[in-house]
């Protein structure tokens, strides 16, 4: 079993070393071409299965979701002079604007590409050239290390059929998807190389790999908090170990990486001024100081690991490695214990988080959708019993790796039931599991290499998610193509030609308006907006009379609404008597004046001057 990167340039070769003859490393060199083609015909199907949105995206410049919307007006900001550290969304909540969670990590390579294509295309189709190639190769960069996990994990042929599994998960339209810039991707690549140098470094002769795995940690917080849960399994591994072989060149490379990597990337993306304020749902000093008393305990565990010769004593010193993060944390912002979100307006979740799909247990989409229940949560569990499948069946270092492959599927397996998205984080990683198991099963059989080839591919298909999907077909929501219908950059082109305004309309339109529109908005589906979405939420089910002033007292000038959806928003429900109930009847009280053309998707009003 190789630990190298497959894609790795092949060494030149030499005189035969240590029993390798040379025709071996002739064959080791070659070995590496079906990766690369096997990654091409990947890359040429999800292009051809995603075509149609990626025409989409370079025709119109659509967003599909409103992270990308949001992404693209920061990143026009960025580029536009607005400060690396200035991270507040000047158009969102005005007048103040709303300071984001968001880091400008991922801003840098959007922010590379558009600058390269704005060489030779006009700024509106460097942008889409950029949402266009961004996805694409960090599809690329997950494919190759999907190979590489397959590699290490077993052999040359699981890496390939991992490479094809992955590509039948269906990353292509998920947080791959031609047009989509938010950080998921990055993290999901990040997560996976983070895994597989973990899984290296279990190995004493590749523990140095363990700084890499702690490196690549830290610039995923950089980005966000999203992959927390899988680092914690992760970390906990460490010393885990150490108690049961008191090994301590694992704790002393991660321990080395995680203090050079973590305070360097925290002061990167955040200003002198915060370095010492704590936020609970971004890279902050609570996190920074938990995680250097961390890295700095285990660091010393592993220094007095000599005089730490019982099982008990290991567990003491593991104990107060732990005992001193979680002090760290609850001295510093205990608050953050909890949900990250916790400081959301009530009133907020339940009029538009609990509406969320991607924010909802799996099974509570088992009622309207049960073919895309088992097509998500099937082939990650068979991933997770192949792994402990091969844990019972292995030894030694082999046996550790899987148990943590095991180890990070269960935890994700989890937290996809809590919360659907991280389905899209999980899902690649359990693909490696179940190739080296689909693998395995059609070496035994007593047929051609071809034919076991084929047949590796055919269980591959109908075991994976798309294959799944396929077998249990969903019918089209109407709500979320009636939305599109609101969310086209056609319909938002009469209101962009309006001066600029503060424009009162629902959750979901607030990001878009960012995006296609001079306007700056009050709500967008973002937690931190408590003050703007709950202008909104306040107006918008109020009676119209008490409506007209909270709109009035905010300072908004423009009401816009969608026209098509086909079932009440959480707006109209939660008060059938209120503005937003009205708007949706087609009614509009005598302080509105209509804008918009008669039968258009999106309505526009705006505010009649006081008299």
């Amino acid at each position: 079993m190789s630990d190298d990167l497959f894609w790795d340039r092949a060494k030149p070769i030499t005189a035969p070393e240590q029993g390798v003859s040379l025709a071996a490393s002739v064959a080791s060199r070659e070995a590496r071409l079906p990766a690369i083609v096997v990654i091409m015909v990947a890359l040429i199907l999800s292009a051809a299965l995603s075509f149609s949105r990626a025409e989409i995206v370079w025709r119109t410049g659509a967003f599909f979701d409103s992270d990308d919307a949001m992404r693209a007006a920061q990143l026009r900001d960025f580029l536009s002079g607005q400060s690396w550290f200035d991270l507040t969304a000047h158009r969102l909540d005005p007048p103040s604007g709303l300071p984001m969670h968001w880091s400008r990590i991922v801003d840098v390579p959007l922010a590379g590409l558009d600058l390269f294509f704005s060489k030779f295309l006009a700024p509106e189709y460097a942008e889409r050239a950029t949402r266009l190639v961004f996805p694409f190769a960090l599809l690329a960069a997950l494919f190759a290390v999907a190979g590489w996990l397959g590699r290490i994990l077993s052999s040359a042929a699981a890496g390939l059929a991992a490479i094809w599994l992955v590509m039948l998960s269906g990353a292509m339209f998920l947080q791959f998807a031609p047009g989509r810039i938010d950080h998921h991707a990055p993290q999901i690549v990040t997560l996976a190389l983070a895994f597989g140098f973990f899984l290296q470094g279990l190995d004493p002769k590749g523990a140095w790999r363990l700084a890499a795995a702690a490196a690549l940690m830290a610039l995923s917080f950089a980005i966000s908090l999203e992959n927390l849960p899988f680092f914690v399994v992760l970390i906990a591994a460490l010393p885990t170990l150490f108690i049961i072989d008191g090994a301590r060149a694992p704790l002393l490379w991660f321990s080395a990486g995680a203090l050079a990597a973590f305070p360097s990337l925290y002061a990167a993306i955040n200003p002198r001024a915060a370095w010492f304020a704590s936020a609970c749902d971004a890279f902050s000093f609570v996190h920074l100081a938990a995680l250097f008393a961390g890295a700095l305990s285990l660091g010393a565990v592993a220094l007095l690991a000599p005089r730490l010769a019982t099982i008990r004593a290991r567990i003491f010193a593991v104990g107060a490695a732990g005992a001193a993060t979680g002090a760290t944390v609850l001295l510093i912002a205990p608050r953050c214990i909890g949900d990250p979100l916790g400081g959301l307006d009530p009133l907020l979740r339940d009029l538009w988080l609990s509406h969320v799909v991607e924010a909802k247990p799996l099974f509570s989409l088992y009622a309207t959708a049960p073919g895309m229940v088992v097509a998500t949560a099937a082939p990650v569990a068979l991933g997770l019993a192949a792994a402990l499948g091969f844990a019972l069946k292995t030894e030694g270092v082999v046996r550790r790796r899987w148990l943590l492959a095991a180890a990070v599927i269960a935890i994700g397996f989890a937290a996809g039931l809590w919360q659907i998205r991280v389905f899209t984080s999980v899902t690649p990683l359990a693909m490696i599991p179940l190739a080296v198991a689909i693998v395995a099963l059609v070496e035994r059989l007593d047929v051609g290499r071809a034919l076991r080839v084929a047949l590796a591919a055919a269980i591959a298909m109908f075991l994976s998610p798309i294959g799944l999907a396929v077998a249990l077909p969903s019918k089209d929501d109407p709500d979320t193509v009636a939305e599109r219908a609101c969310l086209s950059p056609e319909v938002f082109a009469p209101l962009a030609s309006l001066p600029a305004s503060r424009v009162a309309g629902s959750f979901d339109l607030g990001s878009h308006l960012l995006a296609h529109t001079p306007h700056s908005v009050f709500a967008a589906p973002y937690h931190r907006d408590n003050r703007g979405n709950r202008i909104v939420a306040d107006a918008f089910t109020a009676a119209p009379e008490q409506a007209e002033a909270i709109l009035r007292n905010a300072g908004a000038d423009l009401v816009v609404w969608c026209a098509r959806a086909k079932q009440p928003s959480s707006l109209v429900t939660a008060a059938p008597n209120g503005l937003a109930a009205m708007l949706a009847r087609g009614e509009a009280p005598a302080w509105l004046d209509r804008k918009s053309a008669p039968g258009a998707s999106l309505l526009v009003f705006a505010l009649r001057p006081v008299k």
